[in-house]
């Protein structure tokens, strides 16, 4: 038996290979380790890294590859992934330094962006250029439809063609089938208080407690402000509704491996907090303190969005970063407090919440290189990393929701939650639970036996992501300030989304109008803006938000001002393009620029009297010939009903303009606004128009616009 052993630990150790990972807001990672968890479970040894940890792993040394990449900005290798694009991509690299290797690559993408997956393939085409060889097809997934469409079957394809391409033979190879994975004990005893399994605390404003109360889901939320479903609409929705008869067999993925283990202490936990620096990506500048001083409706009051310009101010001159016009900035958020004291009722953990923890590994997990995620401390308090650093809006992944499983005591509750990580249910998950952005409250509602202990959602849950937003102002008008438009986000009650609630950024800046507005009796008839400076003083609390310049970013004006400039931005698109004319005025004003080149402006909205952002403004810029031409579109106004609908549709219309400026004059387009739709339709407007006044091919208008892209003439900030 010993020696039988030694032969198959020889021929595994043979077979090594690497997963190899670049992610930039954790998919890619959760993907890399999943396939890992796989491998263990099938018998597939191997090493698992990040292409930020380039010294745990060398491609020099490395004989097998399976390489999972995101792609960020507009085609960019995420942060981690920077340094390792750079040593692969040298141009002194011998084109046989890969001969040896033999590769696959899992390209994690969004086709609403127009560079979809452009790091996987670039990682994909310097592969094969330096002579590396493809086991397995590239897989190209696309987050706009839903990642598990491509990834899960991609998955499953791979570990017979490493099998096989690894020479793996079946002694080599662990017994276990991803349908025959044991389940791990159900954790719960039949014999405990029935009333540890029920909610009996409450925490409402400033921590009072209710205890000895038993509440169902509804009452918690309602006394929270928090409208959920009744407890018979919960029962009626289709995501707890099983679809597969009780006795069908189900593919269910592998369950995770747990890794983190948590102790409460005694002491507390502000110095350590205090000291925690949340790790955050794409900053060009340290974290600033500023104070809102100003916030502006931009819509009428009927409009179907509204809309909202905020003014920010630094607090300390030393503060003050340098920006450009076009630039972004991220706010850091906090997820609202009803939901996370919500969230610590429905786990049963709300007399522990502001208790100082320490978080550690388990020295018996079964992970591979296992660590307390960078963006949670591993001193502190569960009420700061749910406020602070997991992102509760997040749509749980197979692998959270299979670990759930294991802490799910209803029978047919359990048996849902199956369905939809199986294989069999995918469509199922895509329909219930990804389209209709369910998230871990909405699932703990829905599934009310579904108690998992916390490590099973500090394992799980991404970090909480800055929000970025485009500058509207210009640092010549006053370097201290910076202006920004939004949208506010209203996320509607229905299927899977237990209660109404806003965008997590744009609903807590709009929530400053909701107290305007309840204050309007006792401040009289004052405009928005005035009202919220005497709130201010009133209150005598400063509003501050905490805020860092993005990197990486070309989203710019031309150094060379002559260069003609044609900007496409519906609805709150428009804003950097603001920023754009208002620093082209602040030149002219400051006697540094005499003129520019030629301007187009195409803004686009429903209704010119309702939602026609920063019209006297824009109307102005062009009444100045700062704006060279301005054309703007209403989709629904009925007096515009034979006219141009959309900027597409403008764009078109001037075709033969645009196509002389871009062709002959090399002007630069820059594209703002919404990536799903807007940016795809006004690609093919530019296609269109070259074909038309170019006379070129489809194929040929394409290629000239990728080449634009490459030279930074077509420019996009797109958001999906």
């Amino acid at each position: 038996m010993d020696l039988v052993n030694a032969q198959r630990g020889n021929c595994c150790k043979a077979a090594r290979f690497l997963i190899l990972f670049a992610s930039q807001t954790g998919n890619a990672k959760a993907i890399a380790e999943n396939i890992s968890e796989e491998c263990e479970a099938k018998g597939l040894v191997h090493s698992i890294s990040c292409t930020s940890e380039n010294e745990k792993f060398s491609l020099e040394t490395t004989d097998c590859v399976v390489f999972v990449g995101s792609t960020t900005g507009d085609g960019d290798p995420p942060d981690t992934a920077r340094k390792f694009w750079r040593s692969i991509n040298k141009k002194d690299k011998s084109c046989s330094a890969f001969a040896h290797l033999s590769y696959t690559v899992l390209g994690l993408g969004d086709t609403n962006y127009t560079n979809f997956c452009n790091f996987g393939k670039s990682v994909d085409r310097i592969f094969q250029n330096l002579g590396a060889k493809r086991f397995y097809p590239c897989g190209w997934a696309d987050d706009g439809t839903g990642l598990e469409v491509v990834v899960e079957p991609w998955i499953e394809g791979l570990f017979p063609a490493l099998r096989e391409h690894l020479k793996y033979e079946e002694s080599c190879s662990g017994s276990l089938n991803v349908n025959e994975s044991k389940l791990s004990p159900d954790p719960f005893d039949t014999n405990k208080n029935e009333s540890e399994l029920l909610v009996t605390d409450l925490i409402m404003e400033k921590s009072d407690h209710y205890k000895n109360t038993e509440l169902d889901a509804f009452e918690i939320a309602n006394k929270l402000g928090l409208c959920v479903l009744q407890q018979k609409q919960l029962e009626g929705l289709s995501v707890k509704s099983c679809h597969f008869p009780t006795d069908a067999k189900l593919s269910v993925p592998v369950l995770p491996a747990s890794y983190l283990v948590l102790k409460y202490q005694d002491a507390l936990t502000e110095d350590s907090i205090s000291n925690f620096k949340i790790p955050i990506s794409n900053a060009a500048s340290s974290v600033s303190e500023m104070k809102l001083i100003s916030l502006k409706q931009l819509t009428a009051r009927n409009a179907v969005k509204t809309a909202f310009e905020v003014t920010l101010q630094f607090r300390d001159t030393s503060d003050i970063f340098d920006y450009l016009p076009g630039d972004s900035f991220g706010i850091l958020i906090k997820n609202p407090r009803a939901e996370v004291n919500l969230l610590l009722i429905l786990l049963g953990i709300s007399d522990v919440a502001d208790k100082t923890y320490e978080l550690t590994v388990d020295p018996a997990t079964k992970k591979k290189n296992a660590s307390v995620p960078g963006f949670i401390p591993t001193v502190g308090s569960l009420r700061y990393v749910f406020e602070n650093c997991v992102d509760l809006r997040s749509v749980p992944k197979k692998p959270f929701i299979r670990t759930l499983i294991e802490y799910t005591s209803d029978p047919k509750e359990k048996q849902r939650l199956k369905e939809l990580v199986s294989k069999e249910g995918s469509g199922e998950y895509s329909k219930f639970v990804r389209e209709c952005n369910l998230t871990i409250l909405d699932l703990l509602i829905i599934f009310q036996s579904c108690k998992p202990p916390v490590t099973v959602l500090l394992e799980h849950l991404p970090q909480l992501q800055p929000r970025a937003y485009s500058v509207i102002s210009s640092p010549r008008s006053d370097p201290r300030q910076i202006s920004f438009a939004f949208n506010v986000i209203e996320i509607k009650q229905g299927e899977t989304v237990t209660f109404p609630r806003k965008g997590i950024c744009t609903g807590w800046l709009s929530s400053f109008v909701d107290l305007i507005k309840k204050n309007e009796d006792h401040l009289g008839d004052m405009h928005l803006n005035e009202t919220f400076e005497k709130l201010t003083l009133l209150d005598k609390n400063e509003v501050l938000v905490n805020v860092y310049l993005r990197s990486n970013q070309n989203f710019h004006l031309h150094k060379d001002n002559s260069i003609p400039i044609v900007m496409v931005g519906p609805g709150t698109g428009v804003a950097p393009f603001v920023g754009f004319l208002k620093h082209r005025q602040a030149l002219l004003l400051s006697g540094n620029e005499s003129e520019f080149g030629e301007s187009w402006l195409f803004f686009g909205c429903r209704h010119r009297n309702r939602d026609y952002l920063y019209r006297e403004e824009l109307e102005k810029f062009h009444h100045d010939k700062i704006l060279s031409h301005l054309k703007v579109c209403f989709s629904r106004d009925e007096d515009s009903a034979q006219g141009p609908k959309y900027v597409q549709d403008n764009i078109k219309l001037y075709g033969a303009d645009l196509v002389s400026l871009i062709v002959d004059k090399r002007a630069i387009v820059y594209v703002c606004g919404d990536a799903k739709n807007m940016a795809k339709d006004v690609f093919e407007a530019f296609t269109s128009i070259l074909e038309v006044n170019n006379d070129l091919s489809t194929v040929e208008a394409r290629k000239y616009i990728a080449q634009m892209q490459i030279d930074k003439r077509y420019l996009q900030d797109v958001w999906a």
